[in-house]
């Protein structure tokens, strides 16, 4: 068990670095796609709620918490994506 959420936090904190490098511009989003970075904040704050669950719950939810923190960081990763993706179509 501790060898599973020892990978889960892993996950998370590398999924977390990729992210993070990957919004090195979002001020350049958030004027352009305010939708978007709207999204990639709630996004967050589920994040951080569900790691509040998981220390709540001595990380004792199965590895479900991991992985949906694991899915948004996923999720942020597409909606920059989506963003970079939008801002090259001149609309």
């Amino acid at each position: 068990m501790k060898n599973r959420i020892g990978f889960i936090a892993a996950s998370a904190l590398a999924l977390s670095l990729v992210s993070g490098c990957a919004v090195a511009d979002v001020g350049y989003y958030a004027e352009r796609h305010p939708n978007i970075e709207a999204a990639s904040v709630h996004a967050e704050q589920a994040i951080e709620r569900m790691q509040a669950a998981q220390r709540a719950n001595h990380y004792a939810l199965g590895g479900h918490a991991g992985r949906a923190i694991a899915l948004l960081h996923q999720a942020q990763a597409e909606m920059e994506a989506a963003a970079a993706t939008a801002s090259s179509h001149a609309y």
